[in-house]
């Protein structure tokens, strides 16, 4: 994505170089060549300005596409290395020309040179030394490919003509004036969102889950994909050639990715810096215009897009391209900010320096750090990164496997173990073993450490004071069916879906057209009864006949009455049994709309009798008990805080989980998945429901809205907490 690891020549290697070892496996027995050492051909050099503001050189090897960083002191004295002189002997060409080298530092800059692969006729062409490097090479291929598990990038095509052709229909979009419009839009998309926040709260919830998934990949690859072409299109108006664009996988989300490591070549460190940072500032812009239409759109596709794009460009910058402990934008940024490329690599060279040199004091180990500048930022960057890494895959390992998929979360966990933690401990036993007839501890840096250890151990294994939260939300304790009483049309509807309605409001009302159109007919007929009974009175001999008609026109009299009666209904409308909030309703209730007698078309809730419901994992269960005090926490929303005593503990029953938002295939808190043949969520921990009445709301907790239930517990550390919650994990996954 960016420039590709740098290497310092400078670093401490391999000794001296010799014409005898020069020779390699050429045999002891015959005459040595004389050593002549030659500046590879095609390597391309670029000098810049360090932080002290000296001159420094990037060579790039054009084969191996590497970087590797040196000082003007070292770049001349390779330059005088045409195959023709010894290392003697270019040393006293360049004191004839005004430049001083001291024999052992030119050995030492070109043994380094050679290990680096700059040189011709060294050692390192030699065939033991080819095959070392064949091996070390299928290793840390073997690595990537199991560490690329959480970022793999797979080449697809070379845009650079397409780039050529269409950049100038881009660069409007870099200009001052847009840019001048995207900073006046910005204070308002920052307000719109800090208004919305109670919406953020709701739909957060349903944000990382399968449900919502394919959106989650839309979004994603718009979102990237916008970010790319930002880095392609600068580094293209720089005039810098972009020669690869294919797909990225983070944490198996499809994206894309373009390769901009040409922006090495640009001497000015404000271009790189551009380049660096095009694709924060691209999602900047996305996240500006995609709140104001999240904000001012209705519940849907759109809304739910728009919500996305804003939500991923805040969390890809903040957690990722813009984090400088990762090695993606934010942190191409910092090292031309500061100065001082190759950081990542130089700062875990650094720690290493320090555990083995200043603690095990093993003396080949050398300092790379020149200054106290650079010590102190290697040393600081080394511990920040390494232990931001340790909590950002644990992140992502949990996250996976209570949000997506169980088994890949594992194996993810299993990964990152392996990686991140085993191996570099076996690498770390194995390199003291290698050496440890050079072992001689400092007793100031082994005190140091240990002091460090100790400061570790007591933050990760003393048990600190803390507090069991459990996911709550409230919910109604008296609810009532919206049913439609009479089969007529409706004419207007008063409220939708969220609506708070007092006792008696209007809801809708229904057309009387045809109740009218029946009565009439009804009326005419007992009109028309009534002439007959008249008739058949009248004649002495069809008396009879009369009592009949009088049962057919009490029967006219009472359909006549039930009429009247749903006209009164159908003209006063559906109204409210009670005050509460009308929680669903179905869309089509519209003008127009004959639902038939007795559908149920909706759902009013109470907001005054509620209950406050949270979940309590069974191995939880001790910590709670009914009559004890808790605390209930309620989003920014209402930043209101409860002390409620807990009324009733009760089972908790699928029945239960399919009416809540628990369920962590649709964003909520509780581990569950589909089983049975009707695929219903099961949590895969046996949960248990404290009750907490809640009589006295006022309106400010919206049904249905999530908070957090706090629960005193006793003292317990960081270590044992994790550690339980891991072996939690297994014990669910060994019983499925």
């Amino acid at each position: 994505m960016n420039l590709p690891p740098i290497i310092d020549v400078r670093q401490p290697g391999l000794l001296k170089e010799t014409a005898r070892n020069a020779a390699g496996d050429k045999g002891k027995g015959k005459p040595q060549p004389v050593f002549r050492p030659r500046l590879r051909l095609g390597v391309e050099t670029v000098e810049h300005e360090d932080a002290e503001g000296k001159i420094r050189v990037i060579l790039k090897d054009p084969v191996s596409e590497k970087f590797y960083y040196l000082s003007k002191y070292e770049y001349i004295f390779l330059l005088s290395l045409d195959g023709t002189l010894t290392v003697a002997e270019a040393v006293e060409k360049l004191k004839s020309h005004g430049h001083y080298y001291a024999l052992n530092d030119a050995e030492t800059i070109v043994n380094k040179a050679g290990q680096a692969g700059l040189l011709h006729g060294t050692k390192y062409e030699s065939a033991s030394y080819q095959r070392h490097l064949k091996r070390m090479a299928k290793k840390a291929k073997r690595a990537q490919i199991f560490s690329s598990v959480y970022f793999l990038f797979i080449p697809v095509l070379n845009p650079d003509r397409f780039l050529s052709k269409t950049l100038r229909f881009v660069k409007p979009f870099a200009s001052k004036w847009f840019g001048m419009l995207v900073l006046l839009a910005a204070p308002g998309a920052v307000y719109l969102v800090i208004e919305g926040i109670p919406r953020i709260e709701r739909e957060y919830l349903y944000f990382f889950n399968l449900h919502n998934l394919l959106y989650l990949w839309v979004t994603l690859a718009f979102t990237k994909l916008f970010h790319e072409f930002a880095h392609a299109y600068t580094a293209k108006y720089y005039g810098l050639h972009v020669p690869q664009m294919g797909v990225a996988f983070l944490i198996f989300f499809p994206c894309l990715y373009c390769d901009t490591t040409q922006a090495w070549q640009l001497a000015e460190r404000r271009q790189r810096m551009m380049i660096s940072g095009a694709g924060i500032l691209a999602e900047a812009v996305l996240a500006v215009f995609s709140a104001y239409v999240w904000y001012f759109t209705k519940p849907g596709i759109i809304n739910s897009l728009t919500f996305y794009l804003m939500a991923i460009s805040l969390i890809s910058t903040l957690l990722f391209n813009g984090n400088p402990l990762l090695k993606f934008d934010g942190y191409f940024i910092l090292i031309d900010l500061i100065k001082l490329p190759n950081l990542a690599t130089r700062a875990a060279a650094h720690i290493k320096y320090l555990f083995m040199n200043r603690v095990m004091g093993i003396a080949r180990y050398a300092n790379n750090a020149n200054t106290r500048r650079e010590a102190v930022i290697f040393t600081t960057y080394g511990i920040s990164s390494f232990i931001y890494r340790i909590f950002l895959y644990t992140g992502i390992c949990f996250g996976v496997y209570y949000r997506f998929d169980k088994s890949i979360g594992i194996l993810l966990g299993m990964l990152a173990l392996a990686l991140f933690v085993v191996r570099p401990v076996l690498k770390g036993v194995l390199s003291l073993v290698k050496v440890r007839k050079e072992i001689r501890p400092r007793p100031v840096g082994g005190l140091v450490f240990l002091s460090l250890l100790a400061v570790l151990v007591a933050v990760l294994a003393v048990p600190i004071p803390r507090n069991s939260v459990y996911p709550c939300y409230l919910a109604s304790l008296l609810s009532q069916k919206i049913t439609v009483p009479l089969d007529a049309l409706v004419r207007e509807v008063f409220v939708e879906e969220g609506s708070h309605v007092a006792e008696g409001d209007i809801l809708f009302t229904l057309d009387t057209v045809l109740l009218k159109l029946d009565l009439l007919k009804k009326e005419t007929e007992k009109e028309a009864v009534k002439l007959e009974i008249m008739q058949l009175l009248v004649t002495e001999k069809r008396r009879g006949e009369a009592e009949a008609k009088k049962i057919r026109l009490k029967k006219l009299e009472d359909a006549t009455d039930e009429i009247r009666k749903m006209l009164a209904i159908a003209e006063s409308g559906v109204t409210a049994p009670f005050s509460g909030v009308v929680t669903r309703l179905d869309p089509r209730v519209q003008n127009g709309f004959r639902p038939g007698r007795g559908s149920v078309v909706g759902e009013i809730e109470s907001e005054k009798e509620c209950a406050i419901r949270a979940l309590i994992p069974e191995n939880d269960l001790d910590k709670v008990r009914e009559g004890q005090e808790v605390k209930i926490r309620f989003g920014i929303e209402t930043g209101l805080v409860l002390m409620k005593k807990i009324d009733e503990i009760r089972s908790f029953s699928e029945h239960d989980l399919g009416a809540s938002p628990f369920s962590s295939r649709f964003g909520g808190e509780v581990a569950t998945e589909p089983q049975g043949t009707d695929r219903q969520d099961v949590p895969l921990e046996a949960q248990y429901q404290c009750i907490v009445h809640f009589s006295d709301n006022d309106g400010r907790i919206p049904l249905g809205m999530t908070g957090s239930f706090v629960v005193q517990a006793p003292p317990r550390s960081i270590l044992m907490a994790t550690i339980d919650r891991l072996v939690k994990a297994f014990n669910l996954e060994s019983l499925l």
